[in-house]
């Protein structure tokens, strides 16, 4: 980072996000993994402070539950003009819901390892016409390993455009998340972020200018067993 210049606030350089250490409760679903998962109650709306935090507007919502053998995720975004921008070739550019999640946490990993992992959940971008929503997994740059890729049929997603808002519902299946283990390890390491070309970045803390992506120590402790 670079010197605050005469007569700045050095409060508005520091990264609110950075300074926090967050603890999450996971909510809870008598649900099995489905190829067409439905969407998540309220209960299971999680924060995104970034937007709190810059007193910016929210464009997005983001739903996380645990199911008896599946993850699920929902966003729902609106403020639309454009169709989201999709890819399956490039996940990581790709306008939708990011999740990283770090199955054996630690507050002190600079550098993400086998149980590491990140997701991508998209309005579009699959298929000919790359009209179809898709669901992916991805290498984390800079890691010191990687975890072993899923096979496709342990992911499901479903999304819903209308004029100026869509919606994405997913599901991984536990299987999907090398080193998951509960029973010894109670919590894993969450971060999760809403990326759109057009409307911008929305996150549970930190903005996109710090290595989110790379270093499991920014995110938060998931607590799975209540």
């Amino acid at each position: 980072m670079g010197d605050v210049a005469s007569g700045d606030d050095p409060a508005r350089v520091i990264e609110p996000g950075v300074l926090l250490r967050l603890r999450l409760t996971a909510w809870r679903l008598d649900r099995q993994f489905s190829f067409h998962p439905e969407p998540l109650p309220d209960e299971a709306i999680v924060p995104c402070l970034t937007s709190e935090l810059a007193g910016q507007p929210k464009f997005a919502q983001v739903r996380l539950a645990v199911g008896a053998n599946a993850f699920f995720f929902q966003v729902d975004v609106q403020g639309k003009r454009q169709l989201p921008w999709c890819r399956e070739s490039r996940p990581e550019d790709s306008d939708g819901l990011h999740v990283w999640i770090n199955t054996r946490f630690s507050a002190d990993l600079q550098r993400a390892n086998q149980f590491c992992h990140r997701f991508a959940f998209c309005p579009l971008g699959k298929g000919r016409k790359a009209d179809r929503p898709f669901a992916t997994w991805g290498v984390i740059p800079r890691a010191t390993d990687h975890p072993p890729p899923p096979p496709d049929d342990l992911f499901a997603v479903r999304a819903r455009l209308v004029e100026g808002r869509y919606r994405v519902v997913a599901a991984i299946h536990t299987d999907v998340l090398y080193g998951l283990d509960t029973a010894d390890f109670p919590e894993i390491g969450l971060y999760y972020g809403v990326q759109d070309r057009e409307l911008g970045w929305q996150a549970l803390a930190t903005s996109p200018g710090f290595p989110i992506e790379e270093v499991p120590a920014l995110w938060a402790r998931w607590r799975l067993l209540t």
